[in-house]
């Protein structure tokens, strides 16, 4: 009747369940560090929406604006941003959309689409330099 493990301490796993556990252990750290991984570097995080209450109001002043600036806008190339600078130091600074329609090439229909993102300052349209 003599055992066949007898020189095994009973507390030690016995050899197949050594292994079991050694893989259980392994893949979770493998799962660990792919969750970690794919949390940091792997995956784009998602570009949240402005709130509207949150939103930045920008409008670009037709009256200080350089050829840089104007060429932003939509429908606005280097050409016409020209005629824009062109026209305003011309003829003054812009007090409304439509003198900015008065510019050859922009018109009432391309001035109707700036609405919004455009604005003469006050300060430069009524011809005061400020402090």
């Amino acid at each position: 009747m003599g055992e066949a493990n007898s020189s095994q301490a009973p507390w030690l796993p016995l050899e197949r369940e050594q292994v079991v556990l050694y893989v259980l252990a392994a893949l979770m750290l493998a799962v660990g560090g792919y969750r970690y991984a794919a949390g940091r570097w792997g995956r784009s995080r998602g570009v949240r929406v402005l709130e509207a209450a949150l939103r930045i109001e920008y409008r670009v002043d037709l009256n200080r604006a350089e050829a840089s600036e104007l060429e932003l806008l939509p429908g606005i190339g280097p050409t016409r941003a020209a005629r824009i600078i062109a026209h305003r130091e011309a003829h003054g600074p812009f007090r409304s959309l439509a003198d900015l329609a008065g510019v050859p090439g922009i018109g009432r229909e391309c001035a109707e689409k700036l609405r919004g993102l455009v604005a003469p300052d006050e300060a430069t349209a009524s011809g005061d330099d400020g402090p």
